[in-house]
């Protein structure tokens, strides 16, 4: 029993002592995993600055400050960190509480939204392999900022990182949010958010700096309320799922939106969709465009002038962007729009437009819907010419424009271009090589002439 004991104790000792030291090292890793970190994820506009770390035998203590500079305004947070790395916490290599304070050069409107709150609150736990796990929140908060009354419902996320740091991977909710212009912003409106949901999968594809994976965000309600003509916009079920996935040299995307209904003083319609899809994009040149993106903050110019100076490096893997549809229902019936544009051309010639795209649109939609989008154009175009404070003969403007519409929607069917059948105006144009067809046959000059005439 006497030597059981002595080798219980023995053992024991050597898991503590081995606790300790294991401990004392991964508080070693984990203050190097933590400054690497900060140094990966400063890029602009976001800058860290590790301010200071102190490592203890079982826990450490850090600071950082975090600046977002957009080019027109910089944004300053102060983060405390504690940090737990043994002895075996919880069964993970570590825990991270991170605590976002208000700096004392902030607004005094926030100081007093967040007194005794954290804007925000980071909860993380590393495992032994580094995948890391990840809860964030803010709290609710109402008051007034800027003349406006502002009433935040908060704001949680949880996900999931891999020991690499370049994917994430969860869910994030806010539950709601209403803005209310105060009594001299007569200008403005009270905008008003429901729930708001996103789920998320993206991670960095590898050797290159953008994100691949999907996204999900759905949106119970919208509402906006003019306060001077106290009309409201009403938006009900939006939905929107993105997926970009590297697919070998190119990056292929596609964009699916939803709207259960929308509703404005003039329209109203319902079963909106818009699924858009973008392929073969250069993936070489999208991460020279990232890169850029980034170095470029505030510089507009200089991000221009290198996306074009790699317009050619794009179009050598003849990139294609289709609106897969455009489509909603209305009191009149079904609405839908359909195009896609591809670049054809030869990577080792200059690119020349006229010859290297190909091109199609399809239309389908009620000729009282037609006529009202056209009349809308017409009558803006109208209004565009008018000199800084003229004022229209609203008669006159009326009848002007209603013999405009009338004159373009002839000159479309009569040449071909629109088909009408049982109140619904349908055409399918195709454009190869300079040369364009309507509806399978070919405009000659005088269709094309006509065709650009009757554009609004």
């Amino acid at each position: 029993m006497k030597k059981l004991g002595i080798g219980i104790a023995a053992a024991v000792a050597a898991l503590v002592v081995g606790g300790a030291a294991t401990s004392y090292v991964m508080g070693g890793k984990l203050q190097e995993g933590f400054e690497s970190t900060a140094k990966d994820w400063s890029k602009p506009p976001l800058g860290i600055e590790v301010q200071s770390y102190e490592r203890g035998l079982f826990s450490s203590t850090a600071k950082t400050l975090w600046t977002v500079n957009t080019g027109d305004e910089q944004v300053q947070f102060t983060a405390l960190h504690e940090m737990k790395h043994g002895p075996w916490p919880r069964g993970h290599a570590a825990e991270i509480a991170t605590t976002f304070a208000i700096n004392a050069d902030a607004p005094p409107e926030w100081v007093t939204a967040y007194k005794d709150k954290a804007p925000l609150v980071w909860n993380a736990t590393v495992g032994w392999s580094k995948k890391s796990q990840h809860n964030i929140a803010s709290p609710a908060i109402s008051g007034n900022f800027d003349g406006e009354k502002l009433s935040f419902g908060g704001f949680t996320a949880d996900f999931e990182m891999p020991g690499d740091l370049k994917g994430m991977k969860g869910t994030a909710t806010m539950p709601s949010l209403l803005i209310q212009p105060g009594p001299d912003s007569a200008d403005k409106a009270e905008v008003q958010l429901g729930t708001s949901n996103m789920r998320f999968d993206v991670k960095q594809a590898a050797g290159q700096e953008f994100m691949v994976g999907s996204f999900n965000w759905a949106l119970d309600k919208l509402a906006a309320t003019s306060k001077g003509k106290n009309e409201t916009t009403t938006l009900v079920g939006f939905v929107m799922d993105t997926d970009t996935q590297l697919q070998g040299d190119v990056v292929n995307t596609t964009v699916n939106t939803k709207v259960q209904s929308f509703a404005a003083p003039d329209t109203k319609v319902s079963d909106i969709a818009v699924d858009l899809a973008l392929r073969n994009l250069d993936a070489a040149w999208l991460n020279q465009v990232t890169k850029a993106s980034q170095e470029a903050q505030g510089n507009p110019q200089l991000l221009q002038g290198l996306l074009m100076g790699g317009l050619q490096q794009l179009l050598a893997k003849k990139p294609e962007l289709e609106i897969k549809r455009i489509s909603w229902r209305s009191d009149e019936g079904v609405s839908e729009v359909a195009a896609s544009v591809t670049y054809q051309g030869d990577p080792a010639t200059s690119p020349n437009p006229l010859a290297d795209i190909k091109a199609s649109a399809r239309l389908s939609m009620p000729k009282p819907v037609l006529y009202a989008l056209m009349t809308s154009r017409v009558r803006d175009g109208y209004l565009e010419q008018l000199d800084d404070g003229e004022e229209p003969d609203a008669q006159m403007l009326s009848s002007a424009v209603q013999e405009d519409v009338d004159a373009r929607l002839g000159m479309l069917l009569q040449s071909g271009i629109l088909v009408e059948k049982d109140n619904l105006m349908t055409t399918q144009l195709d454009y190869s090589a300079g040369k364009v067809q309507a509806n399978g046959k070919e405009l000659n000059n005088e269709g094309m002439m006509g065709l650009m005439q009757a554009m609004p």
